[in-house]
């Protein structure tokens, strides 16, 4: 029998016009998803920190520019309306880098509406050259675990009073078994409590320290402000009753 030389002849089969479109679409679905993945990680981020979206009743102004094209330094004093999150921070710190022509360094101090001739800034953003997030005042949460602590005390409480320009404690005045005491809170949850001698005076009640702790500085309640002075008796700071207390 005679054979046939095509027989054993290896042929190519033809490509499957199918499986190659498919092939192609999912090879573009994979490219596009790790792009996106890539691109969202990095516009969810700006170097260290992780920005996360600001408050919808959120507002901020814009109370000094003081940029010096010179020194290649830009520098913002911002009033915002409310505490945010170190990753809001970082949010409205890239809105504000981006809001004039790039310079080497960023300077951004950030104070509280009614709060902006605060001795330090509630807190700062600057790119020097990469960002570094600072809040140098009390957070919202920092508040809520102040206030419990200022509250826990055995006695009766006079007042609360918030500190928000110097200190970013809570001071609480409290008697107990006959004697006056001041609680100072600080945004750590850490506190201390001093006995203070309480002394009628034409401003107010005078508390001094019966322990010179404070190197002759003494507080004065005045109606609902708490006033702080000085050795010299020069007012330099005052806290505000907190809510009901």
């Amino acid at each position: 029998m005679e054979k046939n030389p095509k027989a054993n002849k290896p042929t190519n089969p033809k490509p499957n016009k199918a499986v190659i479109f498919i092939l192609l679409i999912f090879t573009a679905l994979i490219f596009f998803l790790v792009k996106l993945i890539f691109e969202g990680s990095s516009s969810a981020t700006i170097g260290n920190y992780t920005k996360e979206d600001l408050p919808e009743n959120f507002e901020y102004r814009i109370i000094k520019d003081e940029s010096n094209p010179n020194v290649e330094k830009n520098q913002y004093q911002v009033e915002i309306n409310q505490k945010l999150t170190e990753g809001q921070l970082a949010t409205l710190a890239e809105e504000l880098y981006n809001s004039k022509d790039k310079q080497r360094r960023f300077y951004i101090f950030y104070n509280l509406k009614d709060n902006e001739n605060s001795i330090l800034a509630w807190a700062t953003s600057h790119f020097d050259p990469e960002l570094e997030v600072s809040i140098n005042g009390s957070t919202n949460t920092e508040d809520n675990q102040m206030l419990f602590k200022a509250q826990k005390v055995e006695g009766d409480i006079i007042g609360i009073f918030n500190e928000k320009d110097y200190t970013f404690s809570l001071y609480t005045i409290y008697e107990h078994n006959g004697k006056t005491f001041i609680r100072t809170t600080f945004k750590d949850g850490e506190f201390m409590d001093n006995e203070v001698e309480k002394i009628n005076s034409k401003n107010g009640i005078r508390y001094n320290y019966k322990e010179d702790v404070s190197q002759g500085e003494y507080f004065v309640l005045n109606n609902d402000v708490l006033e702080f002075y000085n050795n010299d008796n020069k007012k330099f700071t005052h806290a505000v009753r907190w809510n009901k207390y």
